[in-house]
């Protein structure tokens, strides 16, 4: 008799930060299930950078023809996603709310068992956000190890990224610092002409590789406002690739984004500049990770209302600051001792 395969779902439709300090509260998830087949539903281009370590078997868009009757309370499901989800034993939501209009829907079409999760703590709470997702887990029954390990790559990923380091011919030891000057809000972004400056002091020291995406994220300033350095290029790679090329580098500089939640998941030594949002909320987790930001420092109430951000505050990090965070990782000179967020002050 024809047993079908045990399966389990995680639905994620959330941006890549999002999903990154999501990682350890699905890898948790991931291990209460060793033996059933886990595919995974959301955005696929982000998704894709963490299948390989959740050993996903496949990926599920979330803007296929059909998913938006599944968050309308009380219609009619269409049969084929009805089919599709009924195939799981167990669906992981995570989402803006508790989820309970799509979490009745997915019951509906015949899972077993639905756990939502918010995507982020209500602002009052103090707790960072992938803790949080951790314990709503564990308050959900699901009980697993949450300690630091590098994202794991996949080695179609690895391959592309020594090809595209040896079509720079840079050497196996050379240094390497990485720049995204970019995020998801302008007013998470530090000032252009300060990476350049940074960018002008490491050259003397590494290489410096300029990472761009498909949104304006102010390379283009930034190669602009150069003196010295020539950096290299990763242009509007697709995520799995970049996460692989970054993987190769010796340290990372960034903005509050994405990417540099991508950094200190792969365990690089990574300098994130913050502001207006709260580090101790949302910072990037990692054992190499060092925080700056700014004066007037707040913690808005969710992500749409953190987009809208001023300047001023992340602004307010000099270059010398990152400058000295920076060369412990490029001078072969004693690690910094820095552990924890550094608050600049004027």
């Amino acid at each position: 008799m024809f047993n079908p395969p045990q399966k389990i779902l995680v639905l994620h439709a959330g941006g890549i930060g999002d999903l990154l300090l999501a990682l350890p509260a699905m890898r948790i998830f991931r291990q209460a299930f060793p033996r059933y087949t886990l595919e995974l539903m959301g955005r696929p281009e982000r998704l894709s950078v963490v299948t390989f370590d959740l050993q996903a078997e496949s990926i599920h868009s979330i803007d296929q023809a059909g998913m938006a009757y599944f968050y309308s309370d009380g219609g009619t499901l269409p049969p084929r996603l009805s089919a599709l989800f009924s195939s799981f034993s167990c669906v992981l939501v995570f989402g803006k709310d508790s989820g309970s209009i799509l979490a009745n829907n997915l019951s509906r079409a015949g899972v077993d068992r639905v756990i939502t999760i918010p995507s982020f703590p209500p602002p009052e709470s103090g707790i960072h956000v992938s803790e949080y997702l951790v314990e709503s887990l564990r308050a959900a029954g699901i009980e697993g190890q949450s300690s630091f390990s590098p994202l794991r790559l996949p080695e179609e990923a690895l391959i592309f990224a020594r090809r595209f380091w040896a079509g720079f011919g840079l050497k196996e030891e050379e240094r390497v610092l990485a720049i995204h000057p970019g995020s998801g809000s302008p007013g998470k972004n530090w000032d252009a002409r300060k990476f350049a400056a940074v960018a002008d002091w490491a050259s003397e020291r590494c290489q410096v590789l300029l990472i761009s995406g498909p949104a304006q994220d102010g390379v283009e300033e930034v190669r602009t406002s150069l003196k010295k350095a020539r950096p290299l290029g990763a242009d509007n790679l697709p995520l799995i690739h970049l996460a692989a090329v970054l993987k190769e580098t010796t340290a990372y500089l960034g903005n509050d984004s994405g990417i540099t939640h991508l950094a200190a998941l792969l365990g690089l030594p990574t300098v994130a500049l913050f502001g207006p949002t709260n580090p101790a909320l949302w910072g990037p987790k990692g054992p190499g990770v060092r925080i700056i930001y700014g004066k007037n420092l707040y913690t808005p109430s969710s992500p749409e209302v953190r987009s809208e951000g001023s300047r001023p505050c992340v602004e307010s990090i000099r270059t010398d600051q990152v400058v000295e965070v920076l060369s412990p990782f490029l001078d072969n000179s004693p690690a910094s001792n820095l552990s924890g967020p550094l608050r600049v002050e004027e």
